[in-house]
């Protein structure tokens, strides 16, 4: 009777054991808002798994021995630097990187109106700055340690 329990204990235990999902695909993130509009330039396309740790090097680069695959940009409004810095970082670990670098930000100005009709340059003139957007280009090197 007692190896009858254990047997049946040993099988739920192997049963449980195999369903378990790895913990990769447990702590598998939800993608962040405008993660989709993330542009990736690679510059080294060998096939990396995703990480789950990234490294956050500011505008220096890491002290540890590297390579740099990847420059990922995001275009957006100016107000929108966390977002679009989410978005990056989040689509650097998708590729495998161990670390982001800051590669700069672009600003830019859209004119809105339609220039013919001179609301623009009265605007412009006045100080009113109608008729333009703040826009940048949010930008990070994806990098991999050479020395793991």
């Amino acid at each position: 009777m007692k190896s009858k329990y254990l047997l049946l204990s040993l099988t739920a235990a192997f049963a449980v054991a195999g369903c378990a999902s790895t913990p990769s695909q447990q702590s598998q993130e939800k993608p962040p808002p405008k993660a989709n509009r993330v542009q990736i330039l690679m510059y080294d396309t060998t096939p990396r798994p995703a990480t789950d740790h990234l490294d956050v090097c500011g505008s220096n680069p890491p002290q540890r021995p590297h390579k740099v695959i990847a420059l990922l940009t995001c275009e957006g409004a100016v107000n929108q630097e966390v977002v679009m810095t989410r978005a990056i970082y989040y689509r650097a670990r998708q590729i495998g990187a161990d670390a982001v670098m800051n590669a700069g930000t672009i600003n830019t100005e859209v004119d809105t109106l339609n220039v013919t009709e001179g609301v623009v340059q009265q605007a412009m003139m006045s100080g009113l700055g109608l008729g333009s957007s703040a826009r940048s280009v949010f930008r990070a090197y994806a990098i991999v340690y050479t020395d793991k």
